[in-house]
């Protein structure tokens, strides 16, 4: 493995930009590329399931009635369109479920990177699983190593601030998957500093559907930075990061530049990253799990339940405060960021999909009931994102339990065959029927990525209407 070091006084974005173009798919170590390929097996799962909810189709319309240069075809609607519009209308799908993968220190990940380099797949005549594998290492890896640095997730978000850092993952990964050279590359990322901004949770609170379309934007724009540098468009080069002006200067905290190059080759912060057992905001998963896990270790029922308390971690009890504590959430985004609605919903649902935010889930009065009898503190002590959750039954019995690592944190991470089955669960809500035969197909496919020869045809084709696919 190659480790990648700072030259001179260059800005950290050049050395992060030397690992994109200098490593390959041979570069990579096993457990990296097994880790990918499961992310990978897991954002498709949810890119399926999000691509009939609210407002996909509307971003969907719109780009195609703004047509244009037929490059990359949009799954689950069918057509051709430009590379960008493609990134515009596949973000928000692989968003929408809220159930893709997150890394404690950074965020969100996937579902910026994955959106990306499959809209950018019409910009070449064939890519085949082992480049679309290194193009996503390489972008997840960019872009998790500037959000550790920046602090914004969870630090920024606990106060109301937040990471704008998303698109240089994509910028990396599409970069990446075209070949553009370096000096294009730290164009296209000069280019991407330009459109970052701080985020704060306006978005969140109340919950609306910028959440998810917010991807759409980023995909999009990412794309364009990688095109526009490829015809001569140059960034600013030397204040991408660390310069007085660059992105880590935004941060109204302390930020850890050092995090951006430590190791780099030869560490591989995405390999840290968490896959969601459940469609709702992160903040709840582990009192989902600790709820879960008593209800079938003490065999109870949602109805035998006369109190629950949950307690959080510092950290999640500040995001609590901000964006999970509306005490009457009512739609669906609302409702998947909010504790109480998401843990009464488990109580009943024994899970969190999307079958526990129809409007008939959400009218449940059982439900609404369970949530007034939820209360919620803070305890200093446990790890960031822990819970423990303390139950009082009807007959009086009481129990508890604590939750450090929810499932699919590399601590407690899925099998393969329990990713498996949470992609076929996520098939149903697709916006175009697949079949059995093309859903083990396109599993098997993306669990042996590195011997498919052409990921258009194996990956995206089964996923558009036939009579839609020119």
């Amino acid at each position: 493995m190659a480790k990648f070091l700072p030259i001179g006084q260059e800005d950290p974005m050049s050395t992060l930009c030397r690992m994109v173009i200098n490593t390959d798919y041979e570069n990579l170590p096993a457990s990296v590329i097994d880790h990918a390929k499961k992310s990978l097996l897991n954002i498709m799962a949810v890119t399926i399931g999000g691509s009939a909810m609210e407002g996909i189709r509307s971003v969907v319309d719109l780009v195609k009635e703004k047509e244009g240069k037929p490059e990359s075809f949009i799954p689950f609607y069918g057509g051709k369109v430009p590379a960008s519009e493609a990134g515009l209308a596949i973000g928000p799908m692989s968003r929408a479920m809220d159930m893709g993968d997150i890394h404690e220190e950074d965020g969100f990940s996937s579902s910026y990177t994955f959106p990306a380099l499959l809209a950018a797949t019409g910009l070449r005549a064939r890519i085949s699983g082992r480049e679309f594998i290194a193009a996503f290492v390489v972008g997840q890896e960019v872009m998790i190593r500037i959000g550790i640095a920046y602090k914004g997730f969870p630090r920024g978000a606990a106060v109301g601030g937040g990471p704008g850092h998303f698109i240089f993952g994509p910028v990396a990964s599409v970069g990446k998957l075209l070949g553009l050279s370096l000096e294009e590359l730290e164009n296209a990322q000069g280019i991407a500093r330009t459109m970052t901004q701080p985020h704060d949770a306006s978005m969140y609170s109340p919950a609306t559907l910028m959440v998810r379309v917010h991807h759409g934007f980023v995909c999009q724009d990412a794309i364009n930075a990688c095109l526009l540098a490829r015809k001569g468009i140059t960034g600013p080069r030397n204040m991408v990061l660390s310069a007085p002006k660059g992105f880590l200067g935004m941060a109204r905290w302390e930020t850890e530049p050092g995090v951006l190059t430590r190791g780099l080759g030869e560490e591989w912060e995405t390999a840290n990253v968490i896959i969601k057992p459940y469609a709702c905001c992160m903040g709840a998963h582990t009192a989902i799990d600790a709820l879960l896990d008593q209800m079938r270790e003490h065999n109870f029922k949602a109805d035998d339940i006369s109190h629950i308390d949950v307690e959080e971690s510092s950290l999640t009890w500040g995001v609590f405060q901000r964006i999970l504590s509306d005490p009457n959430p009512q739609t669906v985004e609302e409702c998947q960021f909010n504790l109480y609605y998401v843990v009464a919903a488990a109580a009943y649902d024994k899970d969190v999909l999307l079958d526990s935010f129809t409007p008939e889930a959400r009218a449940r009065q059982n439900a609404r009931e369970l949530m007034a009898r939820i209360s919620v503190r803070e305890d200093s002590g446990l790890r960031k994102f822990a819970a423990r959750v303390n139950i009082t039954l009807k007959d009086g019995r009481k129990y508890s339990k604590e939750c450090a690592y929810l499932k699919g944190h590399p601590r407690n991470p899925f099998t393969e065959q329990e990713l498996v089955d949470k992609f076929k669960k996520c098939v149903p809500f697709s916006a175009y029927k697949l079949t059995d035969k093309a859903v083990d197909s396109m599993i098997n496919a993306l669990l042996n990525l590195e011997k498919v020869d052409d990921v258009v045809s194996d990956l995206i084709v089964p996923l558009t209407p036939k009579e839609r696919t020119n």
